[in-house]
């Protein structure tokens, strides 16, 4: 049993729900804990944004609850009262991340847990991107951003490594929508405002990586909102995946009053 794993099964109890499992649900102890799933997307419109997943078609599950965590009122969830939160290698996706955990622990109950995991910046395509700052996160905040910005976009698409082995789906998407596929696997951006656009939508639509960190960025990261907002969060786990993928494992609770 890898560390992520041991981890869940050893702390998840009760009722939670995990935001954009997609193919990749966290595997919990059935015995114990009961799961239901939040995404933006419904499995159908999953598999026509993500073609490249139909071969993962019997893995992908189907959400009970659609939920976009960059644009719904996180009240909408206070009435589940649920016990425990997965975030599984989703708050990079998020144009808002502050917003999402302080919406988090304003429906957390008191001793409910938030299981995170993220990325590691050295161990993705991410390796060669710029760490993002608290300063960056709390102006995103603070303007209330909730769409991907052309920004984000470009300086995801001039920094990322190239993607090795390109999947068909995505070659015949780039093909029919007549854009090079050195556009995915390159650093170049279109100089044809028409053909920029329809990268952007591109990635917009599938969404990316907008932000980046590493172990000492995002526990940095973890404090510093944690305080500035109290969000009553207490880690009561900081592991690191142990097969050498870099992933970082948190484990929060919602502080119990005193």
């Amino acid at each position: 049993m890898d560390t992520k794993t041991s981890i869940s099964y050893r702390s998840l109890r009760g009722r939670g729900v995990e935001f954009g499992a997609l193919q990749n649900p966290l595997s919990v102890n059935a015995d114990v804990a009961r799961v239901l799933y939040a995404d933006r997307l419904s499995k159908r419109q999953a598999l026509e944004l993500f073609p490249e997943l139909e071969e993962h078609r019997g893995r992908i599950v189907e959400p009970d609850i659609l939920f976009d965590a960059d644009r719904d009122d996180f009240a909408d969830l206070h009435a589940h009262e649920f016990d425990f939160f997965i975030a599984n290698h989703f708050i990079e996706h998020l144009v808002n991340p502050i917003r999402f955990l302080q919406g988090l622990s304003d429906v957390m109950k008191p001793g409910a847990l938030l299981f995170l995991t993220v990325p590691e910046k050295e161990h993705t395509f991410d390796r060669l991107r710029e760490l993002t700052s608290n300063q960056h996160l709390w102006n995103d905040y603070e303007n209330e951003e909730k769409d991907l910005c052309n920004a984000h976009i470009r300086e995801f698409l001039r920094n990322k490594e190239p993607v090795n082995n390109v999947h068909p789906a995505i070659v015949k998407y780039f093909e029919d929508n007549r854009l090079p596929l050195s556009y995915y696997n390159g650093n170049r951006l279109p100089l044809n405002p028409f053909t920029r656009r329809r990268l952007y939508r591109f990635h917009r639509e599938r969404s990316i990586h907008v932000h980046v960190w590493n172990r000492t960025t995002f526990d940095d990261f973890l404090t510093w909102i944690n305080e500035r907002l109290n969000l009553e969060f207490e880690i009561e786990n900081c592991d690191a995946d142990d097969s050498g993928s870099g992933e970082m494992i948190y484990l929060l609770r919602k502080r119990l009053p005193d």
